[in-house]
């Protein structure tokens, strides 16, 4: 039986509307990142908050410094497109209930 991919959830906290928390199993985190950094940029950790932190231009990817849940912040500049290029690398199933 395959085990399960990612969760995720609505972070209503957020300034913008379409943010989400990614959920991943334990075993996952460190390969997660490093998937995240290979393709959005380097990942800066630590400050006075232990956040950890991937800036581009169509995404913030950000965390404390356990790693997990992964909260996806979309910039102005990010798409559909880009949402799904996310989901593919972090093998998210979009179950279509929100729009991306």
């Amino acid at each position: 039986m395959s085990r399960p991919g990612p969760t995720r959830e609505r972070h209503h906290a957020c300034i913008h509307p379409l943010t989400y928390k990614y959920f991943f199993r334990r075993e996952q985190v460190g390969e997660i990142w490093a998937l995240l950094g290979e393709r959005y940029g380097e990942l800066h950790a630590g400050g006075p908050f232990g956040i950890m932190e991937i800036r581009s231009e169509r995404l913030i990817l950000r965390a404390t410094m356990g790693g997990n849940p992964i909260t996806v912040i979309r910039t102005r500049h990010c798409t559909r497109a880009d949402v799904e290029e996310l989901h593919r690398l972090i093998g998210f199933v979009d179950d279509g209930a929100d729009e991306a």
